[in-house]
């Protein structure tokens, strides 16, 4: 790995990676990154906003990532953290959304080793990236199940009327992918993409800007841009579609704008939160319309 052309850790291939190295680009992959220096950005970013959601999101990558040495999940996709991140998205969404207690602290690591599992079928038996699917499927059926498990809602309120800051809201979307918000974490998660990928950083900072201008024009509630919540779909959806996709700014920004319809689609729907639906449901869009064209247009 290096950083600004200087070797900061020895190359590894990804099935050879010890386990510290597959725990700590568990954390890069919530950005698409495999760089251990960028988890160590958007441990600092989450734990920042809330020390409890930075402790959840530490606790869950490293027990995924047991998990899945466990149960000896495909070394190479294990080796690039890909078996981490959808449980650390899981803690920090847990910690974000039900108030702290020990039913709290007693979910985080169960249902971190359940995402792990999800995570584990889905790459083998899905035929497309999974993305974030498995944090958002296990979510969704334990939402309705939270009274159940002895977990209190956050009752989050409704987004006020505000005055739209576009800077703010830009800079903000960037943090908001991890369930954080404000223009400090924004800035701390920028520079966790800008070690791993500088161009992952701009188009991060594209789909964040689209999303908002988007917003503000159809008259979204000013708080929820200012605080990121209605971009960072966006941002996942531009820099996942950049890396995986097509390294093409235009199919980056189809993305993000796209990401923000769907955001908002499902968000209205209002059976539960909408967490990162919004960009998972873009990328496969993409996919399927590339599939779709190879057979529309032969040529």
């Amino acid at each position: 790995m290096k950083l600004a052309g200087i070797s900061v850790l020895p190359e590894v291939d990804p099935s050879q990676a010890p386990f510290w190295r597959q725990v700590l680009r568990g954390f890069s992959q919530c950005a698409f990154q495999v760089n251990e220096l960028s988890a160590l950005f958007f441990i600092v970013a989450a734990t920042y906003f809330n020390w409890r959601m930075g402790a959840a999101f530490v606790i869950s990558v490293v027990i995924a990532t047991a998990v899945a040495r466990l149960l000896r999940a495909n070394p190479d996709l294990l080796g690039l953290g890909l078996f981490g991140f959808n449980s650390g998205l899981m803690g920090l969404a847990l910690a974000n959304f039900f108030q702290p207690g020990l039913a709290l602290w007693g979910w985080v690591p169960v249902v971190a080793a359940i995402v792990a599992l999800v995570s584990i079928a889905m790459a083998r038996w899905l035929p497309i990236p999974f993305l974030a699917a498995p944090f958002i499927v296990t979510f969704w059926a334990l939402w309705p199940l939270a009274e159940v498990m002895g977990l209190e809602k956050i009752d989050l309120g409704a987004f006020a009327r505000d005055p739209v800051t576009f800077v703010a809201a830009t800079v903000s979307a960037l943090g908001a992918a991890l369930f954080a918000s404000g223009p400090v974490v924004g800035l701390i998660f920028l520079a966790g993409v800008l070690v791993g990928n500088w161009r992952h950083a701009v188009v991060a900072l594209m789909g964040a800007a689209l999303a908002a201008s988007l917003a503000a024009h159809v008259g979204a509630p000013g708080a929820a841009i200012n605080s990121g919540f209605v971009g960072f779909n966006a941002v996942l959806a531009a820099i996942a579609t950049y890396a995986l996709v097509s390294n093409d700014l235009r199919m980056a920004a189809l993305a993000a704008l796209t990401a923000t319809w769907i955001f908002s689609f499902v968000s209205r729907l209002g059976m539960a939160p909408a967490l990162a639906s919004g960009f998972v449901l873009t990328v496969w869009l993409i996919l399927l319309m590339g599939w779709l064209n190879g057979r529309f247009n032969p040529k």
